[in-house]
């Protein structure tokens, strides 16, 4: 008996993921378009705003942009939330920790690596970009919604 194989009078089960009422090859496929809900120039649209405002607020966190190319994307209270985390990362990195030297701050380059965009509802749009800042990779959450005719970043989270 080869090492790693079941000996052949064992009769093998069936996978229950691949068997049963939701796996029947009878039943008819549903088609998914690119996004349900959604056409794909807006969810292409969509992806875009994600992309540009994730590596935007990575850029305001490293100190590469001006926050205030940020107040067109964000609605007041986001802004307000990036503003307090900018000042706080500033801070940390400008007080040197005992026996160490300061921090030296070097603008660093955020590149997107993936976006993610998943319709809620007409007008609502979640997604989830992966960046990279050249010291770390880093997931940022968004939820963009449409107001007043204009798409507007209501929920940001940079983890």
């Amino acid at each position: 008996m080869a090492p790693g194989r079941p000996p052949a009078s064992i009769p093998q089960q069936a996978d229950p993921l691949l068997t049963g009422p939701l796996c029947n090859p009878d039943l008819p496929v549903k088609q998914f378009s690119v996004a349900e809900g959604s056409d794909a120039d807006t969810t292409l649209r969509i992806s875009g705003i994600a992309r540009s405002v994730a590596q935007g607020a990575l850029e305001v966190l490293g100190g590469a942009r001006p926050l205030q190319q940020m107040a067109r994307w964000l609605d007041p209270e986001n802004y307000e939330r990036l503003q307090l985390r900018t000042n706080l990362a500033r801070c940390i990195a400008s007080t040197p920790t005992t026996g160490q030297t300061p921090r030296v701050s070097a603008l660093r380059q955020v590149v997107v690596r993936s976006a993610r965009v998943c319709p809620i509802s007409p007008g609502v749009f979640e997604a989830s970009v992966v960046a990279f800042d050249q010291r770390r990779v880093r997931a940022v959450a968004l939820r963009i919604e449409q107001r007043r005719g204009v798409w507007r970043v209501t929920a940001l989270e940079i983890g």
